[in-house]
């Protein structure tokens, strides 16, 4: 956890006295961890106040600013544009520390992540119920009849979703691997989660298995959410994950069409997308 002074009215400020970096963090790991901090005593925000202005809670926030986890790229534009920094040379230290991280902890590529506890931290203990701390009743037969009824009922609930998921099973995120897709609707301020993974060798984000989608802005569609969820993942951040191609997306294509020598137009067409799933 972060030590931090607080002022005469208990509030937390912003300049934190920051707790030492993990030994295995190498030294591109700490250089974004450093720039990192920079940006967040620029922003004049509390962790608390971070949180409310950015896409991850406040433990998070202790986490990516002790070197514990690397933060998603898409959270990274969100705290240098909060700090004041440059936003490109942030997210390429961020791709440095990446290439290189050995901290202990772990990469987060979720648009919205929340890192899991660490052991010792203390869960929220609330009033005790004098119920509870009483000693345990013995069960009665009606009672154990009761519990034999919810139980039976589980299963069968379990048996219906499972049936249900057969049914269902090649859908993801409104998408048919078979081949039908679900209609996109967009909805401003609406995200969307991104499920990176590899299947037969190439980069997927749950929402589209296209390879020659062209895009471009004024699109919105569930390939433009697999694209933007693409290039957060390889430290392109398009903004938010929302669908919608526009100038932050291609700004983004554009970063990642000159990194990989293809031609910089900010278009996703089959040469940027056989690019971006390698």
């Amino acid at each position: 956890m972060l030590a931090v002074r607080r002022d005469m009215k208990g509030e937390e400020s912003p300049m934190a006295q920051w707790k030492e970096l993990p030994d295995a963090l190498d030294e591109p790991g700490r250089q974004f961890v450093a720039e990192l901090r920079r940006l967040k005593s620029g922003s004049g925000l509390s962790l608390a106040a971070l949180a409310d202005r950015t896409s991850c809670s406040k433990s998070s926030w202790e986490r990516y600013l002790n070197g514990s986890y690397l933060p998603p790229a898409v959270v990274v534009e969100e705290l240098a544009r909060l700090g004041g920094g440059d936003v490109d040379r942030t997210l390429a230290l961020r791709s440095l520390a990446e290439d290189n991280w050995s901290a202990g902890g772990e990469a987060s590529s979720a648009v919205t992540p929340d890192a899991p506890p660490e052991p010792g931290d203390a869960e929220p203990v609330g009033p005790v119920d004098a119920d509870a701390a009483a000693p345990p009743r013995r069960p009665t037969r009606r009672t154990a009849l009761t519990a034999a009824a919810v139980v039976t009922l589980g299963v069968v609930a379990a048996a219906m979703v499972f049936l249900v998921s057969r049914e269902t099973s090649g859908t993801v995120n409104g998408d048919d691997r078979r081949g039908e897709k679900a209609a996109f609707v967009f909805e401003p301020g609406r995200t969307h989660a991104c499920d990176i993974h590899r299947e037969d060798g190439l980069l997927h984000a749950g929402h589209s298995d296209t390879r020659d989608a062209l895009l471009q802005q004024i699109s919105t569609s569930w390939d433009v959410v697999e694209a933007q969820c693409l290039l957060a993942h390889r430290g392109y951040s398009p903004g938010l994950v929302d669908g919608a191609y526009g100038a932050e997306t291609e700004k983004a294509v554009k970063r990642f069409q000159e990194a990989a020598g293809l031609v910089t137009d900010g278009h996703m067409g089959p040469h940027t997308w056989e690019a971006l799933r390698r």
